[in-house]
């Protein structure tokens, strides 16, 4: 008897943790894979705002900073494009331990 209701709890319990189990794996699975496509497809550029908000800076002192050269960028026709990792370098270059 005591054999039985083991049993039953357990289907119980496999019944119930499984599909949460499950879904866990997935999502981190699938994480992991965004991941891993983000380091292996091409960084793609992002515009002025992006950079700004990235940054914490507004937008026309985006515009300075690259009036300037002080900052890295690319113009292509009348657009500014970014790149973070250059973005990530160029915050780097002044830091101070």
């Amino acid at each position: 008897m005591i054999d039985k209701r083991n049993s039953d709890n357990s289907e119980l319990l496999k019944a119930y943790f499984e599909p949460l189990i499950r879904e866990m794996v997935d999502e981190k699975v699938n994480e992991r894979l965004a991941q891993i496509r983000l380091k292996t497809e091409p960084e793609r550029p992002i515009l002025i705002e992006e950079a700004a908000k990235m940054l914490g800076y507004s937008v026309s002192h985006i515009y300075t900073l690259c009036k300037q050269n002080k900052i890295p960028f690319v113009k292509k026709g009348r657009w500014l494009h970014f790149y973070v990792s250059k973005l990530n370098e160029w915050l780097e270059e002044d830091r101070v331990v």
